[in-house]
């Protein structure tokens, strides 16, 4: 896999339409082919949710508004990874900046209790292939989907 980043404002400001055209088919077809693995990964049960500090609070903003339990909010993430369609997709392969660590990061909005909520998610395959959800959170930016019609 070629570590490639879609950065919209890079390719609406400073590259010709041909190379954004290219790259945009690119990261399609390599999302296409992410995302069915993903769908694989998940159907043999090969996920793993990080709790981070944002994702518990997310939960814990939830729990108040609608009484939801822990396993419902990631029920409902799971069913929205599931989901996922090109046109959820915010920004990625993105490398990971941890040393350390190799990881590809792929990024998109979802809806999950009908409120927007941030993806980063990656498939891990140190210690057996497996999908890792690194972030399910209320968004910190406003999320632009470059392949939304």
């Amino acid at each position: 896999l070629i570590k490639v980043s879609y950065d919209t404002k890079i390719f609406k400001e400073g590259f010709p339409l041909r190379v954004r055209i290219e790259v945009s088919e690119f990261i399609k077809e390599t999302l296409k082919i992410t995302l069915e693995e993903v769908r694989e990964l998940i159907e043999e049960d090969k996920i793993e949710f990080q709790d981070s500090i944002k994702n518990i609070s997310t939960f814990r903003k939830l729990r108040r508004k609608l009484g939801i339990t822990h396993d419902d909010f990631q029920d409902e993430v799971l069913k929205a990874i599931k989901n996922l369609t090109i046109e959820n997709y915010y920004e990625g392969p993105d490398s990971d900046h941890n040393p350390g660590r190799d990881f590809v990061f792929w990024k998109f909005g979802t809806r999950v209790f009908n409120r927007e909520i941030y993806l980063k998610l990656t498939i891990q395959e140190n210690e057996g292939k497996k999908v890792v959800v690194w972030s399910y959170h209320f968004p910190e930016y406003t999320i632009d989907y470059p392949f939304k019609e």
